[in-house]
């Protein structure tokens, strides 16, 4: 986001997922402390080359989530 923006001013987008990819997703959220859409943001530059994925820790701390709540 830059300087001024603001979330509610973006386009719209809804998704219908997996029971165990919404889980994920808001896993990873928690594990960062970021909202769901700043994740798939960063997933998505991440997938293109233009941003880091998870660190490890991160990577430990979310799986860690999604076995404590099973």
């Amino acid at each position: 986001m830059e300087p001024g923006e603001k979330a509610s001013e973006y386009r719209r987008f809804t998704m219908r997922l997996p029971e165990a990819t919404a889980a994920r997703l808001s896993a990873i959220g928690r594990t960062v402390n970021k909202p769901a859409w700043k994740v798939i943001v960063t997933a998505v530059d991440a997938y293109l080359g233009e941003a880091e994925g998870l660190k490890p820790e991160e990577r430990r701390a979310a799986r860690a989530l999604l076995r404590l709540e099973s």
